[in-house]
């Protein structure tokens, strides 16, 4: 059973007393990430290069989206500690990252073409793939691919309802012109993580797996 006010409640609980490095963690991935949009503007006349330096700034995205996720697993997890280098851990796995990437994207994209709905559906199957991914760097893409399917059956509207819940604080957090979404991305990432790890627990539950 999940239930999204405890799920809130525990993220809030973790970020008790730790939100100065959850709000510094969050400064730092936008700085770096404006600073490849600004070389990008300055470079946009050389087609070549603007294009490279597309590139390189969706990888880079990609890879620190595995370690945000990291980094807000270690908040979730009871007896972990978050640092700040965890932003950074996606480059660990930045093969892996890219080709989860990309072969996400082809998965939504198809299911979209098709009928929009599948492609909605295929996100929510297929969302908790970085959190295995960063949960457990030894684990094959289509290992995330194949466990985030599985974790998935029967909670896909209720995550999807954890996520719509948020709507109104991101509403707040733009109003005061995007300071409040400091403290609410990080709360936002630490209630899904926390998220992550209930249906990972009952996955491995309902397949008779040592959870670790």
């Amino acid at each position: 059973m999940i239930n999204r006010a405890e799920l809130k409640r525990h993220a809030r609980n973790q970020l008790k007393g730790k939100w100065g490095i959850a709000i510094g963690a969050i400064i730092a991935v936008f700085l770096i990430q404006m600073l490849f949009n600004f070389i990008t503007r300055i470079f946009e006349d050389n087609n070549a290069l603007a294009i490279i330096l597309a590139i390189i700034s969706m990888i880079f995205s990609t890879v620190m989206t595995i370690g945000m996720c990291k980094f807000s697993l270690n908040y979730a997890y009871e007896d972990r500690e978050p640092e700040f280098a965890d932003i950074f851990s996606g480059f660990r796995v930045i093969l892996k990252a890219i080709g989860l990437f990309f072969l996400l994207g082809i998965i939504i994209l198809v299911g979209t073409i098709l009928l929009i709905i599948p492609g909605i559906i295929f996100s929510y199957m297929f969302s908790q793939s970085y959190y295995i991914l960063a949960d457990d760097n030894s684990k094959s893409i289509i290992q995330c691919l194949k466990e985030s399917a599985g974790m998935m059956k029967g909670y896909k509207f209720k995550y999807f309802v954890l996520l719509l819940s948020f709507l109104g604080w991101i509403i707040l957090g733009i109003v005061t012109l995007g300071i409040g979404l400091l403290w609410v991305i990080p709360y936002m990432n630490v209630t899904t993580a926390s998220f992550y790890l209930k249906v990972k627990n009952n996955y491995y539950q309902s397949n008779g797996w040592l959870n670790n």
